[in-house]
């Protein structure tokens, strides 16, 4: 006997095959909890493998080219934030990088700790101040100054 081990929508409740020992088509399927197996023509045979081959397309279609997960606010953001940058992107995005790392080693030595401390280690102007022993109200300054220098330095 030789079955077609294909992928079938959940919907076919047949299986075609062809019996090579007896040269004979088949169709089987369960129908009220009992299995039932009928020798079919080899016309009729080819009409329920182009059928089967239709619902395989259906699916690989399906499953190359619908949607499957519901398009949100949240989806939408994640497909814009997760795609995948040109060549020219990632070029323009390490220039801007290098102009910024060099515009931020010329800042005065406080300003470039606590933009780093602030920007690049996520730590909170409280935090800052804290570490420094200094007001929070100095920290601000201090970033807001470094902020303007920054802004001169990549004009």
């Amino acid at each position: 006997m030789i079955g077609r081990k294909r992928r079938k929508l959940q919907a076919n409740p047949y299986t075609i095959n062809f019996l090579e020992e007896k040269k004979t088509y088949n169709i089987s399927f369960n129908y009220n909890k009992k299995y039932y197996s009928l020798e079919i023509s080899k016309e009729l045979y080819s009409l329920f493998d182009k059928f089967e081959l239709e619902d395989i397309s259906y699916m690989n279609k399906y499953d190359r080219h619908i949607e499957h997960l519901p398009l949100d606010e949240i989806q939408l953001h994640k497909r814009i934030s997760n795609r995948e940058k040109s060549l020219e992107e990632t070029v323009i995005e390490n220039i801007e990088k290098q102009r910024l790392y060099t515009a931020i080693d010329k800042l005065p030595q406080i300003q470039r700790k606590r933009i780093y401390l602030y920007y690049f280690n996520n730590m909170t102007q409280k935090e800052i101040a804290a570490y420094d022993g200094c007001s929070i109200r100095a920290v601000q300054y201090s970033l807001d100054i470094a902020t303007k220098n920054l802004k001169n330095f990549l004009k």
